[in-house]
């Protein structure tokens, strides 16, 4: 991991020392509005409920669109409020494109001792994807890896998830003679993984973002608790014998996205339905994010 890190540092000085200069680079600020399952303790009851999360984030970002993220992440409506994660982000990102986009970044999710929300052994994400867009259905795919260590077993093992996501969408796109510009894109995706732990994975929002992950994931006991001392029981489990992971097709995702831009400013609310290949319950997921553009 150490010599991962050193390699996507060696990539920054590069980024920087091709002549970019940090004058080209362009800050930015965002607000994202989504969902994420929190605990909820009544008595000896414990559920799981959606709440409202809010991550404000923090963008620098050279021309060439590699850039640097740092999002804290907070959780509403509960005894338990406040923050319970700190993204930051590394890598490429190539949006808006005439005729591609393109997206290779690094993840690495930072938690806090906040008990409302699930635990993850995933603290790590790799995550490369691509859309051609010279089509009129735009071809799109992404792959990713999130891995770490899951302490919940003893001894500790290590943990890791692949997710992978392939569809097809179509970019509406037009303007205003008042500055304003905006974008649809309808999008149709297969979702597949091996889905072994919940975790906060970028193509895995069917997770992450569902009261409902249980029905999904195949080990639910390492995050069946909060974190932090909530008065809930800590129990660790005996690591099970090595099995190996399997990759199956999880559920069609349809996908509604749209932009409005003017000047400096951006808004982009955002929704999907989630139809499952098995028999567990359809769901949803929604965000809504506001961006400023220095």
């Amino acid at each position: 991991m150490k010599n991962f890190l050193t390699t996507l540092l060696f990539l920054a000085i590069c980024s920087y020392s091709i002549g970019q200069g940090l004058k080209k680079w362009q800050p930015s600020v965002e607000v994202n509005f989504s969902s994420v399952p929190a605990f909820h303790i009544s008595g000896t009851d414990t559920s799981l409920q959606n709440e409202v999360s809010i991550a404000p984030s923090f963008t620098y970002r050279s021309p060439g669109g590699f850039g640097v993220i740092y999002s804290p992440y907070f959780v509403t409506g509960d005894s338990h409020s406040g923050i319970f994660m700190h993204l930051v982000t590394i890598g490429l990102e190539q949006y808006g494109k005439k005729d591609y986009e393109l997206v290779a970044d690094y993840n690495h999710f930072f938690f806090t001792d906040n008990s409302s929300v699930p635990t993850t052994p995933i603290t790590n994400e790799i995550i490369l994807g691509a859309t051609y867009k010279k089509l009129w259905l735009s071809p799109k795919i992404a792959a990713g890896i999130g891995f770490g260590t899951n302490k919940e077993t003893s001894p500790s093992t290590s943990a890791y998830d692949v997710e992978l996501a392939g569809g097809i969408s179509h970019y509406f796109d037009w303007k205003s003679d008042n500055d304003f510009s905006f974008n649809v894109t309808p999008s149709i995706l297969l979702n597949a993984g091996t889905n072994e732990y919940f975790s906060f994975l970028k193509l895995s929002k069917y997770i992450s973002h569902s009261n409902n992950y249980k029905s999904i994931v195949k080990n639910p006991h390492a995050s069946n608790k909060g974190r932090g001392n909530s008065g809930r029981t800590t129990t660790t489990t005996t690591a099970p014998a090595h099995t190996t992971q399997t990759i199956s097709v999880n559920n069609i995702e349809v996908n509604l996205e749209s932009t409005v831009e003017h000047g400096s400013i951006s808004v982009r609310p955002a929704a999907s339905l989630y139809v499952p290949v098995s028999s567990s319950k359809p769901g949803g997921y929604w965000e809504l994010n506001f961006s400023y553009y220095f």
